[in-house]
């Protein structure tokens, strides 16, 4: 069996484990469509590979060769295809477009598959079918230079393009909803577009305001909701994601930090206050007055130092 035919054969098969909607089934469709895609992707570096190179970009190890002339060239080795990170990295290099965010979001359901308590149901799954038919289509058309729905099927392509139709209305409305929200924090607003449910894992979640200002997320697919303790510290991490890995990259604050008030993970520095609990702390020392940097917040008003000192004196 080619590449391509087991890539597709996968996909469809994630799809009819879809329509079966039994927790077995659902399962496996997490885990077809992941590998299907992930199939799509090595075949495209299978075409791009040189003559003669055992298909080099498709495999993890290279090894250097020269020929009789001195000429020297690359050749896959072993029977280790690259990662994910080792795909990425190649399309990078060779200019090769994908949409990684959505690919994320599918890698993340299928972890949860395979490494923790899985959450999963078929309305949950919507997101993932309407990512991966968004990323097929968009990959097999512009990347394989092939007509996605000949691939796939008739069967398969009518139904990974229902459910996304479905779906896209509802994440535009859940869009919408999160946009006009009066969040009290703006890392909070912006982190709010890409949690999933806790139950279900679907990202279809819309705001729903309550006494206090407090603003509880509600699953459009499953009815659990979630309060800001809940979810704030998640979705400050999806908000400063970036900022987060340019600081520690560049050894710089971090854009957040734990909060001394609640303990959650989601004090905003910029913001000066918790995105969980609204508290805000205090910047300055109140022993030694030194500026209090962003690893040491959780033990304001005192700098790490400080209460280190105090604690060993008392």
């Amino acid at each position: 069996m080619d590449l391509l035919t087991n890539a597709i054969e996968s996909i469809q098969a994630g799809v009819e484990d879809y329509k079966a909607a039994t927790r077995p089934r659902l399962i496996s469709a997490v885990r077809n469509i992941h590998s299907g895609i992930l199939l799509l992707y090595k075949e495209k570096l299978r075409r791009l590979s040189p003559p003669n190179s055992n298909e080099a970009l498709m495999m993890s190890k290279l090894v250097p060769n020269r020929d009789s002339k001195g000429n020297v060239s690359f050749i896959g080795t072993g029977k280790k295809t690259v990662d994910v990170q080792e795909i990425e990295d190649r399309f990078t290099a060779l200019g090769i477009k994908t949409d990684w965010k959505r690919f994320r979001r599918i890698s993340g359901e299928r972890n949860d598959v395979e490494h923790r308590q899985p959450r999963i149901d078929q309305n949950g799954l919507k997101g993932l079918i309407s990512d991966s038919f968004l990323i097929i289509r968009d990959f097999v058309t512009d990347e394989l230079q092939d007509n996605p729905r000949e691939l796939l099927g008739e069967d398969a392509w009518q139904t990974m393009l229902e459910v996304t139709e479905v779906y896209e209305k509802e994440k535009d409305e859940s869009t919408r909803l999160i946009d006009e929200a009066k969040w009290s924090s703006f890392a909070l607003g912006k982190g709010a577009h890409d949690l999933t449910c806790d139950n279900c894992g679907s990202d279809l979640l819309k705001p729903v305001s309550e006494s206090g200002g407090e603003i509880i997320l509600e699953c459009t697919s499953c009815g659990s909701t979630q309060s800001p303790h809940e979810y704030a510290a998640e979705a400050v991490k999806m908000a400063l994601s970036a900022e987060a890995y340019r600081a520690a990259k560049d050894g710089e604050e971090s854009p957040y930090t734990f909060c001394p008030e609640c303990g959650q993970e989601a004090y905003v520095m910029e913001e000066g206050q918790c995105a969980a609990c609204g508290e805000s702390a205090v910047r300055d020392c109140e022993r030694c007055g030194t500026r209090i940097p962003a690893e040491e917040m959780v033990c304001s008003p005192f700098c790490a130092y400080c209460q280190h000192v105090m604690n060993k004196n008392d």
